[in-house]
């Protein structure tokens, strides 16, 4: 196996391979095995806002990104609400310039307090900025419910827990999605249940549904449809070392949502590169991270090597001191009731 080499930003050029030759084992399709090409990861030290504009227009298939949010502070500063608001519509517009027609981007993001019981707008001013720049193809979130309670629940301010971060989804209309890979299977009681239930039902609205009929369907394509509210915990197969890493059921979901086989992704806050990992374990040709910290991209190195050259593991499984190897043969994980921890009949 070729180790992948240590990413530090040459003083002629910002462009390090990461390279891998071993073979990926492609998570949403069982028994599916994908090569890595030599130069199937590629990590940019720089500023995504110079590093973007050197990418080829309609070049990438997918956009997946968990940006930095404003007013944190953090190892490598803080930024001002206006400055990143600056930055992420350089940002977005390049994206949609470097995408192909069919193609999409997910930026995944959290609110955040002015102080207790006053919120920042920043999110909602950018979510409805960009819907109306391009436009936005559904809302979707992201529940984290393993959150732990933060000074904001105190009592003496008596607010709730921040679970749920925004995952802005823009493309055109008709931008690809795979709907089939992201389906969820209920417990065999559930369905077992809603097989034996013709009763006619209808909601306040009027809306009528047999359960029968919904479980035939879903027998039939493999699972039912997704919601678009989706459960993962947080610190589940993340990279150590980066702050604020995002989980890995989370960037597998929607690689396997929106990337389409062969696909290329891009992450111009690739972080700890847990979003690169992904792609290629989602079976992409290629995955392109931008950094502008080069500690971040030595974690992402690490992180893609471990991940793309050896499979999946299951936070669940490393939580109890085992080898974190899921043998579920798609690894579902939090985001699809599928694995065998979530309430099925074994």
């Amino acid at each position: 196996m070729q180790t992948l080499p240590a990413v530090t930003a040459p003083a002629s050029s910002h462009r390090t391979q990461a390279r891998t030759t071993t073979k990926v084992a492609a998570s949403g399709l069982v028994g599916d095995e994908r090569h890595a090409s030599a130069e199937s990861a590629i990590l940019i030290h720089g500023d995504c806002r110079t590093e973007l504009k050197k990418l080829a227009s309609a070049s990438v298939d997918a956009v997946i990104s968990d940006p930095i949010y404003p007013e944190v502070n953090r190892a490598y500063g803080r930024i001002s609400e206006a400055d990143w608001h600056l930055l992420m519509h350089d940002v977005v517009r390049e994206c949609r310039r470097v995408l192909k027609p069919t193609g999409s981007a997910v930026f995944i993001l959290q609110p955040n307090f002015d102080r207790m019981g006053k919120m920042r707008l920043w999110l909602w001013d950018f979510l409805l900025w960009a819907g109306r720049e391009w436009n936005l193809v559904q809302d979707a979130y992201w529940w984290a419910f393993t959150t732990a309670p933060t000074c904001a629940v105190r009592r003496e301010y008596g607010l709730m827990r921040q679970s749920v971060k925004t995952c802005i989804w823009l493309g055109s209309p008709d931008c690809y999605r795979s709907q089939n890979k992201v389906l969820w299977t209920p417990s065999d009681a559930h369905a077992a249940h809603n097989r034996s239930n013709r009763a006619l039902k209808i909601g306040p609205s009027g809306n009528r549904m047999r359960n029968d009929a919904i479980t035939k369907s879903s027998d039939e394509r493999g699972g039912t449809t997704p919601f678009n509210l989706l459960p993962a915990p947080t610190g589940s197969g993340t990279t150590s070392g980066h702050p604020a890493a995002t989980p890995y059921p989370v960037a597998s979901w929607w690689c396997r949502y929106i990337l389409p086989a062969s696909g290329v992704l891009l992450d111009p806050f690739a972080g700890g590169g847990t979003m690169l990992a992904a792609g290629l374990n989602e079976g992409a040709s290629k995955v392109i991270g931008i950094e502008k910290e080069a500690a971040y991209l030595e974690i992402a190195a690490r992180w893609i090597e471990q991940k793309a050259n050896k499979g999946l593991r299951c936070g669940r499984c490393e939580a109890q001191g085992q080898d974190g190897s899921c043998e579920s043969a798609s690894f579902q994980e939090s985001t699809n009731p599928r694995h065998p921890q979530r309430g099925s009949a074994p």
